[in-house]
């Protein structure tokens, strides 16, 4: 028969209910964060430390701020830590059910046994730690040496100059770029990226950027998140500029060419101080123009994006709007409320010039 506790020790557990029900919260809280933790770090080590090892040998490309050595023993830190966190949770989580089940028990008035086991503790939970602190120390000390003997990361930063052309092609898969002016000569293309870009110039009047798509891994690269190219213009007469990405963006801050076509699948696009004709086209992203001035045809289309663009109070415009489910809102053309289908509308001036704006479900927004 189960022994009872004193009247005081159980009003004592009850007085103490509330702190008890935060430190066991928090007490269950640290353990799903350890096993998680676990399986992070066992997962990194189970990527990392072979890819570590294929990169050594120069079978795999991969991007990082870590030496290729250097990278096979943070991965075998990872892994050897995860398994220390494995052990060490087994141990744990029994320890806080117990503890939980004696509290309880507490609290109707029972007296249980010690909650503590007199297991002996596994050797491997020791024997994975020292092998983690082995491994942390092999990463640490082999990339010092690689820094020492002139290792960089492997992150591409480039600058390069071009003369000027008058066609520009720039297309990229995902990386974000960015087109702007300055008063120099010639062409400055600044990027960091897993990869160089790819160049082609057919003559002295075409300048084509390419992104390369070759297969790489970025691991403990940390600028990977920051990727971006930025295209520096002289103030020049441009024909064309034909821009495209798969899921960057592209910002354009001024439309200096005679022709600009953008077209992106789930990348935004934003183009500031429009003035030149402009034809933009994307399938996810957000489409947004604001106009210096309204002066040349504008094309405009996405399939489930919106559409934003902003034209100055005294604009002529004639525009064409095509929907299948999406809506107008627009005061500038006279609307007080959204509009839902296609229209024909004109909003007269001396120089109305056309705009044509599609979509598929998207909304549109023309305001002044």
């Amino acid at each position: 028969m189960e022994n009872t506790l004193s009247k005081k020790a159980v009003l004592m557990a009850k007085i103490f209910c509330l702190p008890a029900a935060v430190g066991f919260t928090a007490l269950f809280l640290l353990n799903f964060l350890i096993i998680t933790a676990a399986l992070v770090l066992v997962s990194a080590g189970l990527l990392c430390a072979p890819i570590g090892g294929l990169y050594t040998m120069g079978l795999l490309k991969v991007v990082s701020d870590l030496s290729p050595a250097a990278l096979t023993a943070a991965g075998l830190f990872c892994l050897f830590f995860g398994c220390f966190l494995c052990f060490f949770i087994i141990r744990f989580s029994p320890f806080c059910f117990r503890l939980f089940h004696k509290y309880m028990a507490a609290i109707r008035g029972y007296k249980w046994r010690r909650i503590y086991s007199k297991r002996k503790k596994s050797k491997l939970i020791w024997f994975s730690l020292a092998l983690s602190a082995f491994a942390l120390a092999a990463a640490v000390e082999i990339q010092y040496l690689s820094l020492e003997a002139g290792f960089e990361s492997t992150v591409v930063h480039e600058r390069l100059v071009f003369n000027n052309a008058k066609y520009l092609k720039v297309s990229t898969s995902n990386l974000n770029y960015e087109l702007r002016f300055h008063k120099g000569d010639g062409i400055l293309v600044e990027y960091v990226n897993d990869t160089p870009m790819i160049i082609e110039q057919s003559d002295v009047n075409y300048l084509k950027l390419v992104q390369d798509d070759s297969f790489t891994l970025s691991l403990f690269a940390r600028e990977q998140f920051n990727y971006k190219m930025t295209v520096w213009l002289p103030e020049n007469d441009y024909r064309e500029f034909y821009l495209d990405s798969g899921s960057g963006n592209i910002t354009l801050t001024e439309t200096l060419s005679d022709y600009t076509e953008l077209r992106t699948r789930s990348g935004n696009i934003t183009v500031t101080q429009a003035t030149e004709e402009i034809s933009a086209y994307t399938i996810d992203g957000v489409i947004s123009c604001s106009y210096s001035a309204f002066v040349n045809t504008g094309s405009f289309e996405s399939r489930n994006g919106n559409i934003f663009i902003r034209l100055p109070d005294y604009s002529g415009i004639n525009l064409v709007f095509r929907t299948e489910s999406g809506y107008l809102d627009s005061k500038l053309m006279g609307f007080e409320d959204r509009f839902y289908g296609s229209i024909d509308i004109e909003k007269p001036a001396p120089l109305s010039r056309y705009l044509y704006v599609t979509t598929a479900g998207g909304g549109v927004s023309i305001e002044g």
